[in-house]
């Protein structure tokens, strides 16, 4: 088994910029209620859960270097050995390899969801917006099917936080190159469903790097900072500099 150096911590907010639907159940639907939910918390507060995170940044990059080996078209990749399956973990029972990358459950900023929309003081306001599409019928011009969409509206923000493992003869700068490629395209791209009607825009905001090795969790567990307060285009291996690459060695 491979010997663990030590951990990186990716942390910051994801916000939304244009309304995001992320599905949820329709178990407990009421009459009249929406037809097409966002998933929630227990207390009713939307979250994005930390699979469609990981999904769409794991799809996107094997879309741009593509795909070794998989079980059937379409699939993730299951070779056990490019920097995808090492990040992200193999599709494939027979070619497992230790998962480096941790994405967490991003759940929402509720005070400054408050703030920018105003609701300082009301107990009873809405986390979501309502939205109606419909198809128009292309002979007569009229709508038709309308249904309604329940989004999470363009401003607000989630926490987010990345766990990436490293551990011996891993090539730390190709996979933190690659995970923050794969952020960038996401950012371009969209997340959640309807990106082509235009949901599901983000960007990453006050990203902060730190970490911990080895000798860290048997002293103070005390993590190192190395970057504060970058957006994502300013982090790259070479602003996150030598410490990084040197740290775990």
């Amino acid at each position: 088994m491979k010997r663990f150096l030590g951990k990186m911590f990716l942390r910051g907010e994801l916000e939304v910029l244009t309304g995001i639907h992320i599905g949820g159940s329709r178990d407990n639907m009421e009459i009249g209620g929406m037809d097409n939910p966002v998933v929630k918390t227990l207390n009713g507060v939307p979250y994005i859960p930390a699979s469609s995170l990981k999904g769409k940044v794991r799809c996107l990059l094997e879309r741009k270097y593509g795909v070794v080996e998989a079980r059937s078209e379409g699939q993730p990749c299951g070779c056990g050995k490019c920097l995808h399956c090492q990040l992200f973990g193999s599709h494939s029972a027979d070619s497992k390899t230790l998962t480096r990358c941790y994405i967490r459950d991003a759940f929402l900023n509720e005070e400054h969801y408050r703030q920018h929309f105003r609701f300082p003081f009301e107990e009873d306001f809405a986390y979501t917006e309502e939205k109606a599409e419909n198809i128009i019928d292309r002979l007569k011009g009229v709508a038709q099917h309308p249904r309604f969409m329940e989004r999470v509206p363009a401003g607000a923000r989630f926490f987010l936080e990345v766990v990436v493992n490293f551990y011996e003869e891993d090539d730390i700068a190709a996979l933190v190159g690659r995970l923050l490629e794969g952020l960038r395209l996401l950012e371009d791209d969209y997340l959640g469903g309807s990106g082509s009607r235009g949901y599901g825009k983000v960007a990453f905001r006050d990203l902060a790097v730190s970490v911990k090795n080895k000798q860290d969790y048997q002293e103070k567990n005390q993590e190192h900072p190395i970057v504060q307060g970058e957006n994502l285009a300013a982090l790259t291996i070479q602003t996150l500099g030598a410490e990084l690459l040197s740290f775990f060695r």
